[in-house]
C-alpha cells in the first residue's frame, strides 16, 4: 500500500516537472517561440523588455513613454532626425499604462538612459483612470533592469516568474500577435507597435464614457515636475479623438480639454521644459483614419508623427552635434 501511495506521489510530482522541464527546455533552445519572462503584470510591457534586451544600441535623446495612445501612435521614421540619428528615438509606450504607472516607468527607463533630452508623452481619456486605487510600479525594478539591460540568463526569470498558464496561452498565439501591423503584440524597430486594421475587422469606438480619477491629472502634473528637475523637456500631445466619439460624448471630452488647461497653465509656468500640442479636435483625421476612438491606423499616425516632429524643429531639444548619426559618421 506505502509503495502504491509512493507511486501517486511520484506521478503527481512528475507532472509539474515535466512542465517545467518543457517550457526551461522552450526557453534555452527556442526563446523565440516562448513568450517574454513574466516579470511584469503586462504581456505588452515584458515584451517591451525582451526587445530593449534584444537591441542594446539605443541610447535614446527623444524617449516616448506611455500607454497604448504613445506605443502605438508614433512612426520613428518621422522622429528620428530630431532625436540625432538612428537609436536616438525610442518607443517605450506599452498597453493599459495608467498616467501615474507612466511616471513609473518613465523613472525606470531613466535610471538607464543617460542621455534623453525629450520624454514625449501622447495621452487620453483612457490614461485618467484608475490613479487612486491602481498600484503605479508593475514590476520589481531590479529584475527588470537585469533582464533588459544587464544580460542576465533568460531562464532565471522564466523559472522565477513562472506562470505556466500564461505562457502556453501565449505560446500557442504568439506568431499572430506578433504580426505586423495586425498583432497586438507587434514591436517595429523603433520599439512602436503601430496598427491597420482592415474595414471588416475594426471594431467600432470600443470606449464609451471613462471613469476618470482627477489623481491622473496630478500625476501628470508630478510628472512634469519631476522631469524639470532632472533638466529633460516633457513635450506633451493630446492626440486626435475620433470626431464620432468628441459628438456623442462631450463630457469626457470637456473633462480632457480642463486637463489639458491645466497642463498648459503648468508650461505657461514651466516653458523651458514642458510644451503641450492639444490636438484632440483636430478634424483634418477623419473617421476612417482611425482603428478605435483613440488610435490612429498606421497611416494617419505617420503624418501625426510628422507633425509631432515639426513642432519638436520649431526649438530644437537635441543639438545636432549630440546627435549618435553625426557620431558614427565621424567615427567610421
Amino acid at each position: 500500500m506505502k509503495k502504491f501511495g509512493y507511486g501517486i506521489l511520484a506521478g503527481l510530482l512528475a507532472v509539474p516537472l515535466c512542465i517545467v522541464a518543457a517550457f526551461a527546455g522552450l526557453a534555452v533552445f527556442a526563446p523565440a517561440s516562448m513568450p517574454a519572462p513574466a516579470i511584469s503584470s503586462l504581456v505588452h510591457l515584458d515584451e517591451k523588455f525582451r526587445f530593449l534586451r534584444e537591441h542594446p544600441e539605443f541610447d535614446p535623446r527623444i524617449l516616448a513613454v506611455g500607454s497604448s495612445i504613445t506605443w502605438r501612435q508614433l512612426a520613428g521614421k518621422a522622429l528620428e532626425a530630431e532625436a540625432g540619428g538612428p537609436h536616438g528615438f525610442l518607443n517605450g509606450g506599452t498597453g493599459y499604462l495608467r498616467v501615474h504607472q507612466t511616471h513609473a516607468l518613465t523613472r525606470f527607463y531613466l535610471s538607464r538612459f543617460r542621455n534623453v533630452r525629450v520624454v514625449l508623452v501622447m495621452i487620453g481619456p483612457p490614461d485618467f483612470r484608475g490613479c487612486t486605487e491602481d498600484p503605479a510600479e508593475l514590476f520589481v525594478q531590479k529584475d527588470a533592469a537585469r533582464y533588459a539591460f544587464e544580460g542576465w540568463p533568460a531562464l532565471y526569470f522564466y523559472l522565477r516568474y513562472f506562470t505556466p498558464r500564461r505562457y502556453l496561452e501565449t505560446t500557442m498565439k504568439l506568431a499572430g500577435r506578433q504580426a505586423p501591423l495586425g498583432g497586438d503584440l507587434y514591436l517595429d524597430p523603433y520599439g512602436s507597435g503601430p496598427v491597420q486594421l482592415p474595414d471588416g475587422v475594426k471594431t467600432g469606438l470600443r470606449y464609451g464614457k471613462l471613469d476618470k480619477d482627477p489623481a491622473c491629472v496630478d500625476a501628470l502634473v508630478g510628472l512634469a515636475q519631476d522631469l524639470k528637475d532632472r533638466g529633460i523637456h516633457l513635450m506633451l500631445v493630446f492626440p486626435p479623438v475620433h470626431p464620432e466619439y468628441r459628438a456623442r460624448f462631450p463630457d469626457e471630452m470637456r473633462w480632457l480639454e480642463n486637463a489639458a488647461a491645466r497642463m498648459e497653465r503648468e508650461r505657461q509656468k514651466n516653458p523651458r521644459h514642458l510644451t503641450v500640442l492639444r490636438m484632440y479636435g483636430d478634424n483634418s483625421f477623419a473617421a476612417r483614419d482611425y482603428f478605435d476612438a483613440f488610435h490612429l491606423q498606421w497611416p494617419a499616425v505617420k503624418i501625426l508623427s510628422t507633425r509631432i516632429a515639426q513642432a519638436m524643429a520649431v526649438r530644437p531639444f537635441v543639438p545636432p552635434e549630440e546627435g549618435l548619426y553625426s557620431q558614427r559618421k565621424g567615427s567610421s
